[in-house]
């Protein structure tokens, strides 16, 4: 009877805040980015190079003649090419040119 009469007098005590509820909340501490940890070796690999637009687009005029129409960049990782709509004589045709490469080949 004593434990149940100690129980219902904490429960019925207002609510003390504990030492650790007056405490601030911790302020993590900064991360320096330039910084590199002796176990952190990773390497970071630069982009691979990329032909741009117009380069794709000279490469596809020398190799078949005629007009760029329309170019996109299409694919994706390492398989990253070039389409480009060209018209010669009053024909339309496709060429790709990969991104990477430079090599040309037609959409046959």
């Amino acid at each position: 009877m004593g434990g149940l009469i100690a129980i219902i007098l904490l429960l019925s005590l207002p609510a003390v805040p504990t030492y650790a509820q007056l405490l601030p909340p911790p302020v993590p501490a900064p991360i320096d980015l330039n910084s590199r940890s002796a176990g952190d070796q990773r390497r970071v690999q630069p982009p691979a190079t990329r032909i741009t637009k117009r380069r794709a687009a000279e490469l596809a005029t020398q190799a078949y003649g005629g007009n760029v129409l329309r170019i996109s960049l299409i694919g994706q990782g390492d398989n990253l090419r070039y389409q480009l709509r060209m018209e010669k004589e009053g024909k339309i045709f496709t060429v790709y040119v990969d991104a990477n490469s430079g090599a040309v080949s037609t959409g046959e």
